[in-house]
């Protein structure tokens, strides 16, 4: 049997960057985000983060991890 909420909610879910949190006594300021934009991402946001670039030209600039307190984009060649 299909999950309901599934079944009812077929859309897809928008949210203004999401935190995804190890335990709920994780502090907020040390949640990985996923969030996405234009341009390259320059936000300070806690290392494990990740960014999805709208206005990506080819795969190697797409998708960026925050790693070591620096954005560095994940290389997209096969």
């Amino acid at each position: 049997m299909a999950n309901k909420f599934l079944l009812n909610y077929r859309g897809p879910m928008r949210m203004v960057g999401v935190g995804v949190a190890s335990s709920t006594s994780e502090a907020e300021a040390d949640v990985p985000t996923v969030s996405s934009g234009a341009g390259a991402p320059s936000a300070s946001e806690p290392n494990g983060s990740i960014y999805l670039r709208t206005d990506a030209a080819n795969a190697d600039e797409a998708i960026y991890s925050r790693i070591g307190g620096a954005w560095v984009a994940i290389d997209g060649a096969p």
